[in-house]
C-alpha cells in the first residue's frame, strides 16, 4: 500500500498529495527503513542508466574508445541538452566514427528550454544528440560495436548488447531475468519493472562494491567516480540530481528516472534507497527524496543550503505570484 509522501498547499490549506513509496536497504537486501510498500513493482526508467553502463565499463570500452570520465558520466545521465551536454555527445559518437544519425533516442526540446522557460522559435528543428538520453544511446552504441555487433540493432532486446545489459541489470540488482517486466522506455531503449527494494539493493550493491568479481568492482568505481565528478554530466543546471550530488559529492550517487522515480547509492552506509512517486509527478520527487535522506541521517542540516529550491517548492500561479508550496509529509519507519 502507498502512502501520502508529500502535500501540495495553496495557501495554509492542503489541496492535492502526492502517494508514494521509499525504501532504503544494505547490500544483503535487508530493509533499514521504508514507507509505502518497499515491494511496489515499478519501471526503473532513467533510474537504471548507471547499470546500463556497467557491461561497456567492465569490458574495457572505456580504454578501447579513449572515453574519459566525462564521456562516461554523460552515459550515466539524462542531460538537459545544453551546448556542454551536445558537445560530449558529439565527442563520444566521434571516438566510435559514427554520425547522429545512428541515434534512435528520438527527438524533443531539450530540458534546458523547460527549465529556463526557453520558447524555441517557430522553424526551430531539434535533433537526437540534444534528446536527454543520447548520452546513454552514445554508450549503447558503442557497446555494439565492440560486441562486434550491428550499431543499427543496438536497441532490439533479443540482440546481444541488450540480452547483456539485462543479465547484467538482473545480477546487480538480484533478481531472476524472467521476473523483469520489459518495457519500452521513453527513448525507445528495452527498460525493466521489478520491486524498488531490488533497484535500491542495485545501488547499495554498487555503493558497496559488492561483486564477485574484480573487474565489475573497478567498473562499479569507475562509474561512481565519473557520477561523482561530472555531476554536471549526469543532469544539469537547477535539476535536482545535481542539487542533491552538489550537496554530498563524496557520499552518494543518484539517478531519477521518467515517472518521478529515484535512486540514491550511499557509499559510506554501503546502502541503496528508492523513492517511487505514485502519480509520476517530479515535483514531488525532489523534496520526498531530500527528507528521506535527512531521516535517515545522511543529509545533514549543514548541507541544507545546496538543496533549498527542492526541499520546499513553491507553487507560483500564472502571474507569478507565490500560492502556495510542497512539503514532504511521511515519517520513515525502521525495517
Amino acid at each position: 500500500m502507498q502512502e501520502i509522501l508529500a502535500e501540495v498547499y495553496r495557501g495554509n490549506t492542503v489541496e492535492s498529495v502526492h502517494f508514494g513509496s521509499i525504501v532504503v536497504v544494505d547490500n544483503k537486501g535487508q530493509v533499514q527503513y521504508y514507507a509505502g510498500d518497499p515491494d511496489l513493482i515499478s519501471y526503473t526508467r532513467s533510474s537504471l542508466k548507471p547499470f546500463q553502463a556497467v557491461p561497456l565499463t567492465e569490458q574495457s570500452g572505456l580504454e578501447k574508445y579513449g572515453f574519459d570520465l566525462k564521456a562516461l558520466a554523460i552515459m550515466c545521465g539524462s542531460h538537459s541538452g545544453s551546448s556542454i551536454h551536445t558537445e560530449q555527445v558529439q565527442k563520444n559518437l566521434d571516438k566510435i566514427g559514427l554520425d547522429e544519425s545512428y541515434l534512435q533516442c528520438g527527438t524533443h526540446p531539450p530540458i534546458d528550454y523547460r527549465t529556463f522557460n526557453i520558447l524555441p522559435t517557430k522553424d526551430e528543428i531539434f535533433t537526437p544528440i540534444q534528446h536527454n538520453c543520447s548520452g546513454k544511446h552514445s554508450g549503447q552504441l558503442a557497446l555494439a560495436l565492440m560486441l562486434g555487433c550491428d550499431p543499427k540493432r543496438y536497441l532490439d532486446p533479443d540482440y546481444e548488447p541488450q540480452k547483456i545489459v539485462k543479465q547484467t541489470v538482473s545480477e546487480i540488482c538480484e533478481i531472476s531475468p524472467d521476473d523483469m517486466k520489459l518495457g519500452t522506455d521513453g527513448c525507445s531503449l528495452p527498460n525493466y519493472a521489478f520491486p524498488i527494494k531490488n533497484l535500491a539493493l542495485g545501488f547499495a550493491n554498487i555503493a558497496s562494491l559488492k561483486t564477485d568479481g574484480e573487474v565489475r568492482k573497478k567498473a562499479f568505481k569507475t562509474i561512481i567516480e565519473a557520477i561523482q565528478t561530472h555531476p554536471i554530466m549526469v543532469s544539469g543546471e537547477d535539476r535536482s540530481d545535481y542539487y542533491i550530488m552538489q550537496a554530498l559529492p563524496k557520499e552518494v550517487f543518484c539517478k531519477l528516472g521518467g515517472e518521478a522515480i529515484q535512486g540514491v547509492g550511499i557509499l559510506d552506509k554501503g546502502w541503496g534507497m528508492a523513492v517511487k512517486i505514485g502519480d509520476g509527478n517530479f515535483r514531488a520527487l525532489g523534496p520526498v527524496v531530500v527528507e528521506a535522506l535527512r531521516q535517515i541521517g545522511v543529509l545533514p542540516d549543514s548541507r541544507l543550503d545546496f538543496v533549498k529550491r527542492i526541499i520546499k517548492p513553491n507553487v507560483y500561479n500564472n502571474r507569478d505570484l507565490l500560492v502556495g508550496h510542497i512539503v514532504p509529509a511521511f515519517k520513515l519507519k525502521r525495517g
